[in-house]
């Protein structure tokens, strides 16, 4: 099982988001089983499953992760045969989340491209640098034609990876996420499905080759 925790310091970043739509393309790609869990004291992606069950959407699965024992609780997850584990977490960068970032396979670090969201990622850096955990970053909340977004991404390039594919600001994401679902249900021909899944295909081919 590879697990997968997203993560930044910065409250808005589109985490959550972010980890619902990549487990959701993950299961629409035929990479599953997936589980999804939520560490974050707010519950959003933990809510957004919840509504998703009651529309009888089953995929992808629910697990809660105890803090006491998160490695046995990964462990006993990868013993059932999930493929990939998506870990939604808190905005802050402390000592759960060096614990989660141990149990990383990657560590993907959603980032609004303003200088605000830069900044703020220079404070929680040190620590998933320290993890030794292979880390990259996706720029979300993307608005078409803003200078910032390729100023972002050749700061990031210097200090990690930049993934290629981005996720826009669109209105789809927050309203099917407010339902329990996502663009690839609703939509599953429209942009922004397609963009959600051209960033899973090239995070999992990176994994792919780190581990080939």
């Amino acid at each position: 099982m590879k697990t997968i925790v997203i993560a930044n310091q910065k409250g808005g970043s589109g985490k959550s988001t972010t980890a619902v739509h990549l487990a959701a393309a993950a299961e629409t790609a035929g990479d599953g089983p997936v589980v999804i869990s939520d560490t974050d004291p707010q519950g959003t992606t933990a809510d957004w499953f919840n509504q998703r069950k009651q529309s009888g959407i089953e995929t992808p699965r629910y697990s809660e992760l105890s803090l006491d024992d998160l490695a046995g609780r990964v462990r006993a997850l990868d013993q059932a045969g999930a493929a990939y584990l998506f870990i939604d977490t808190a905005p802050s960068i402390g000592a759960v989340n060096a614990d989660l970032f141990a149990l990383a396979d990657l560590i993907l670090i959603p980032l609004n491209p303003t200088p605000a969201d830069l900044r703020a990622l220079v404070k929680g850096l040190p620590l998933i640098r320290e993890s030794g955990k292979p880390f990259q970053f996706v720029l979300t909340r993307v608005r078409p034609k803003l200078r910032n977004n390729d100023g972002a991404a050749m700061a990031l390039d210097a200090l990690g990876l930049v993934l290629r594919s981005r996720m826009h600001e669109r209105v789809i994401y927050a309203e099917t996420f407010a339902h329990g679902k996502t663009a690839l249900e609703t939509e599953a021909k429209g942009v922004a499905a397609q963009e959600i899944t051209a960033l899973w295909r090239e995070i999992r081919e990176k994994m792919e080759r780190e581990n080939s």
